[in-house]
């Protein structure tokens, strides 16, 4: 098993590069996602689920973990999970 660590901005380089291969991808993960998601962030997320879903064939495990989960947060995980998404909260 090969793991991949990365930036948003980074993961959009290599993709931009031509240097990433997204065909073998099972799980993202999308840590302190509120923090991107309020840093400004949505476009390069953007970008690398639509390259994602460019290349793959079948369904991944898209896994967003946040210290909080404010409304506009799930607003926004909506956009990019699938229909049976919901908020776990772990604490």
């Amino acid at each position: 098993m090969d793991i991949f660590v990365g930036t948003t901005g980074r993961i959009v380089d290599h993709i931009q590069r031509g240097n990433i291969d997204f065909t073998c991808l099972k799980s993202l993960v999308l840590d302190e996602a509120d923090v991107m998601l309020n840093m400004g962030f949505k476009p390069d997320i953007e970008k690398v689920l639509e390259k994602i879903n460019e290349v793959k064939e079948s369904d991944i495990q898209i896994a967003l973990f946040s210290a909080t989960v404010p409304t506009w947060v799930q607003d926004i995980a909506v956009e990019f999970m699938r229909p049976d998404f919901r908020v776990v909260d772990l604490a």
